[in-house]
């Protein structure tokens, strides 16, 4: 999944916490639905700026052959 598709799950997940018409059953299972959703995105967040960051100070020279480099990889080509 991308970011820009965590983007629109997320949207999604707002739409449905504001829906009213819901029963309060409903609404405690999806609530809680968007809570695990919710963390996972953080978790997602997280590590794509954890890439971001090795990416930048690679490029800048700075992390040749480190352990930060082994353990995010390489772009796959």
């Amino acid at each position: 999944m991308t970011l820009y598709e965590l983007q629109k799950v997320l949207g999604e997940r707002i739409e449905i916490a504001n829906d009213m018409a819901m029963s309060e059953e409903e609404r405690k299972k999806e609530n809680e639905t968007s809570d695990i959703i919710a963390r996972l995105a953080k978790q997602m967040i997280n590590n794509a700026d954890v890439v971001l960051r090795t990416d930048k100070l690679i490029a800048e020279g700075k992390l040749r052959e480190s352990t930060i480099e082994k353990i995010v990889g390489s772009k796959p080509e």
